[in-house]
């Protein structure tokens, strides 16, 4: 009892109407609910700024999200003001921004950061509202220059479009190598945006290295295994629900089951989600997905 009540308290506390004649600012709003949040914005420097500007639109990480970072990342933040004034300010935009003016898939933001924040309304998916891959929470917290929405992860302005992220990571170094020789390159580069199921070295090192050639020898079986990893626009887990996903192997479909403990694709658990690039999203696999319309040509080779 005593923790649902909690919860409502916490509903009411974000679901305010404005009141622009007693409303505090949106720091001081933020101090008594995301402590780590406020101890962050002050540690950067930030408070004056966004205590006395705006009006702004503030996407605010709860306590818990910031210690899923651990406790390492945030020491490190500590000691390098610059980067976490940075992070601070991708979570920051110009102007109100309501809730309900961001039920708009795919809409983009620009961050005081000056990089875009991708926001994704899934409707099918509990009508969920996400900015970066981050699920609001608790919308709509007015205050005197601006308005705060929580969220439940801290988001990290991404390393740059998916070929980017996938070098930066440096697990990927057959996955693009295979995505040069089936002439995949240039569509990884462009605008999108895509969401990419990602198999690892490791991934492709359970094939074995003479069927991985075999593969390579023949670019366009290549192509379309390679497409079959490939969703449309952007699906971070927050959106994903059972079922199955067009890809751009139109032959075939991805089976989803998603749940409390996670996601898997084709049977497989995705190791981890929600990698952003400025052209989409990147989820990590420890397995080489593979299309049923050509499971009998690959064990033909």
């Amino acid at each position: 009892m005593y923790i649902l009540s909690l919860f409502a308290v916490l509903g009411l506390a974000y679901a305010q109407p404005p009141n622009p004649t007693n409303a505090s600012n949106v720091v001081d709003l933020i101090k008594p609910i995301e402590t780590t949040l406020a101890k962050l914005i002050d540690a950067a420097g930030l408070t004056d700024i966004l205590s006395q500007g705006g009006p702004f639109t503030i996407f605010a990480p709860d306590d818990r999200a910031f210690a899923a970072l651990g406790q390492d990342t945030l020491d490190a933040l500590g000691n390098d003001t610059k980067k976490l004034g940075d992070i601070l300010k991708y979570h920051v935009v110009s102007g109100i921004i309501k809730y309900q003016d961001l039920h708009s898939n795919e809409m983009m933001l620009d961050s005081l950061l000056g990089q875009k924040i991708r926001v994704n309304y899934y409707y099918t998916s509990r009508r969920t509202v996400t900015v970066e891959g981050s699920r609001i929470v608790y919308p709509d917290k007015m205050g005197s220059n601006g308005v705060i929405h929580r969220i439940n992860k801290v988001m990290l302005p991404p390393a740059g479009n998916i070929v980017e992220v996938l070098k930066q990571d440096g697990n990927f170094s057959t996955l693009l190598t295979a995505v040069g020789a089936a002439g995949l390159s240039n569509f990884f580069l462009q605008e999108g945006p895509y969401t990419l199921m990602a198999p690892t070295d490791h991934a492709f090192e359970r094939l074995g290295t003479d069927l991985v050639n075999k593969l390579v020898a023949k670019p366009d079986l290549l192509a379309k295994i390679l497409k079959y990893h490939v969703i449309h626009g952007t699906l971070y887990s927050a959106g994903m629900h059972s079922g199955t996903l067009h890809t751009f192997d139109e032959d075939d479909r991805e089976r989803v089951y998603a749940s409390f403990f996670g996601t898997l694709i084709d049977g497989h658990r995705v190791m981890k989600p929600d990698i952003s690039a400025t052209n989409g999203v990147v989820h990590k696999l420890d397995y080489v997905l593979v299309p049923n319309s050509v499971k009998s040509e690959i064990s033909s080779l």
